[in-house]
């Protein structure tokens, strides 16, 4: 565990908010729960567009996470990964860039409530809100979701499916300041299996129910390249920005490319030596997870491709002498990867 972890024991029937009593705080939450704004003023009508363009970012940052995540084969299965997948958010957050981890808990919690109102008690004490925060009316529809998948992945053949989580952006307005976070709950299988039965809502399978989930928190750095708004969601979803984030976020939750070097396309081939390839050869790409089709890149030419499979890319030389440039694998995702600098030469 890092040294900036603590154990927290929470009581879902005994909450202690340490953290609103410096300051006259009013929230609000999107209808799923994953978007909250808090501020010290008065009213809305005292953010200004600076302030309200922070928080755009976050919001438009959480939509793309989601969209990249649930378009996303999970490996070994026919579907998607779910957006309440730890392993999928956990790759996310860990390559976009945009988090910097403030602090983790473990966290012990106790509750004898059931149904709507274990939901909202949980909720209620992992984000630290105040007693009387309000309905919460996502918090079972939340927890609920967390469960199913939860005992979904419970069943899954895959070691990497662990966990499941949820994440909240914290977009808070304090005393003029603008100021972000990102609290990620998850919690194991094995304590989901323990804790939940799902069926139309979750439900508490014991009187007393102690559970230890985990809670990261983050500062939230908003990505400086989108850096406009449209005012209707279609325009935003087909922006050419917001499809390149999408693009990237998805490309780390996919496996990452490598390789093992270049070779002559015979049965015993021996690897390119002093990074000339000939003209009228063929040669084989050795490494893994090229996909299963795409494009060889020699500068702005392109290589003519003989076969492409997941560990081995065979292509020919055609091209005429050419000078030191870089040799790049282009996959059908419009991912990219360089092999490295090759010269081409005429052979003789």
């Amino acid at each position: 565990m890092a040294d900036n972890s603590i154990v927290t024991n929470l009581q879902g029937n005994d909450q202690n908010s340490g953290n609103v009593t410096e300051g006259s705080k009013k929230f609000i939450f999107s209808a799923t729960g994953n978007i909250m704004v808090a501020t010290t003023e008065d009213g809305a009508t005292n953010m200004d567009d600076g302030v309200r363009d922070v928080f755009n970012e976050a919001s438009v940052f959480f939509a793309a996470m989601t969209k990249s995540i649930t378009t996303t084969m999970r490996p070994g299965t026919d579907e998607p990964y779910s957006s309440y997948n730890y392993t999928a958010l956990n790759k996310v957050i860990a390559g976009s860039g945009c988090f910097v981890k403030c602090t983790q808990e473990d966290i012990n919690y106790e509750t004898s409530s059931f149904g709507a109102n274990f939901s909202k008690e949980l909720i209620t004490a992992l984000l630290g809100l105040p007693e009387g925060a309000g309905a919460l009316s996502f918090a079972q529809a939340m927890i609920s979701s967390i469960g199913q998948e939860g005992l979904k992945l419970s069943g899954s053949q895959s070691k990497e499916d662990e966990k499941v989580g949820n994440i909240v952006f914290v977009c808070e307005y304090l005393f003029g300041m603008p100021i972000i976070s990102a609290t990620v709950v998850y919690i194991s299988l094995d304590e989901v299996k323990k804790a939940v039965d799902v069926g139309p809502c979750l439900s508490v399978n014991k009187t007393n129910l102690k559970m230890q989930m985990h809670k990261d928190v983050y500062m939230f750095v908003t990505p400086k390249f989108i850096r406009q708004y449209a005012g209707d969601l279609d325009s935003i979803f087909t922006s050419s920005a917001f499809g390149t984030l999408v693009s990237h976020l998805k490309g780390l939750l996919e496996p990452q490319v490598s390789v093992t070097g270049v070779f002559e396309n015979d049965e015993d081939a021996k690897e390119v030596a002093d990074k000339v390839l000939k003209k009228g050869l063929k040669y084989t790409i050795r490494g893994a997870n090229f996909r299963t089709s795409g494009k060889l890149k020699f500068g702005d030419s392109d290589i003519t491709t003989d076969s492409w499979a997941q560990d081995k890319i065979k292509f020919s030389i055609d091209q005429d002498e050419k000078d030191e440039q870089a040799l790049n694998i282009v996959m059908d995702n419009n991912a990219q990867y360089l092999v490295g600098k090759y010269t081409i030469t005429s052979g003789s």
